[in-house]
């Protein structure tokens, strides 16, 4: 059999509320496959730049959404 991806959760939850009542800045997690050579190009920029994957990828996602439009 092949591999199946099963949602764990209802989605993303918009306008969750704390305790008090305040507006949370929550996070949800993303899963990005990519090839090994892509890999270990974003591994050997990483290092060099001394920055997380998590700051690469999210700017890198927000300039590609600015320059399309979305």
């Amino acid at each position: 059999m092949g591999s199946r991806t099963v949602s764990r959760g209802g989605g993303v939850r918009r306008g969750a509320k704390r305790r008090d009542g305040s507006a949370k800045d929550e996070r949800v997690a993303l899963t990005l496959k990519v090839d090994q050579k892509l890999f270990e190009r974003l591994s050997t920029f990483r290092a060099k730049e001394r920055k997380k994957s998590q700051e690469i990828l999210q700017q890198a996602l927000l300039e590609y959404l600015d320059r399309a439009g979305a």
